[in-house]
Order: structure tokens, then C-alpha cells, then sequence
């Protein structure tokens, strides 16, 4: 994952196996009809064929889902949102809305990784998982994202 580069997403599922990650990566248009509990996908704003644009993730534990875009914006794609809804329902969906990340950073897909990492392996709840990072992009943000280690 070093040294810090946009991610593509043969290297988040290289990480993902390396640390045994329960997370697919995939583009928008590829969005199943629904996520398995205590899984991730990490989806690309572009469709298949088309030249990526940004990660944001998707992450189902204990029949919730959270929805994170790193940027906060909290326009779910309606592709994602069909299938958040499909695999909880609306009462058990939570979106984040913070921007943690500076607009013209290439790290959202780090970001993606350390929250799935953060709730999938290291056991945390997705409010804790959310706000290791501050509502405002800052370095520190960027050195939690690109803290990756196993």
C-alpha cells in the first residue's frame, strides 16, 4: 500500500486477502442484491469499463449496515441503496456524514479499507469505527486511513 498512491481495486483485494478481510471491491453498476452479514464491499462511483473516480464502502455486521463515503456525502447510489435495503431494511441502515477527507486527496480508498478493517477485524461498532476519524479533513484523518498495518 506504500508508497501512498490511488488505490485500484486489484490492491484493495490484494489487502484483503493478505489480512483476511471479508470485503469484496467492486464497480457501481456490479453492486449485488445484497451483502452478507459481517461483510464489506468497497464500491468504485463508476461503472465497469469506465475510468474509476472514487471508493466509498458498504459494511453489514449483525444484520446493520453503515454506508461511508470519506468525502461525506450522503447521496447513496441508488444501486447501493437497493441493496442496503434489501439486506436490512431501512430501520437497520446508518450513513455517515462527516468529510474526513480533503477534497483533492486520492485516499478514499484507504479510508474505506481502515473502516472495514476497524468494525470487520478489530471488532469495533460502527459509531466508534466512524469517529476514530474528526468531521474535518486534517493529516491526522489521513494518518489514521493509511494506518493499515496487520
Amino acid at each position: 500500500m506504500f508508497p501512498i498512491h490511488t488505490l485500484s481495486n486489484f490492491d484493495i483485494l490484494e489487502y484483503a486477502k493478505l489480512v483476511n478481510l471479508p470485503i469484496d471491491c467492486i464497480p457501481k453498476n456490479m453492486v449485488p442484491k445484497s451483502i452478507p452479514d459481517n461483510t464489506g464491499i468497497i464500491v468504485n462511483l463508476n461503472d465497469l469499463g469506465e475510468r474509476g473516480s472514487h471508493w466509498v464502502c458498504a459494511i453489514r455486521k449483525n444484520n446493520k449496515c453503515l454506508y461511508y463515503d470519506s468525502f461525506g456525502v450522503i447521496h447513496i447510489p441508488t444501486e447501493l441503496e437497493k441493496c442496503l435495503l434489501n439486506s436490512v431494511g431501512g430501520n437497520n441502515m446508518y450513513v455517515s456524514n462527516g468529510q474526513n477527507q480533503y477534497l483533492v486527496s486520492i485516499m478514499c480508498g484507504y479510508y474505506c479499507i481502515k473502516l472495514c478493517k476497524s468494525i470487520l477485524l478489530d471488532g469495533m461498532d460502527f459509531k466508534s469505527a466512524v469517529e476514530q476519524f474528526s468531521d474535518e479533513p486534517s493529516m491526522k484523518n489521513r494518518d489514521i486511513a493509511d494506518n493499515l498495518f496487520i
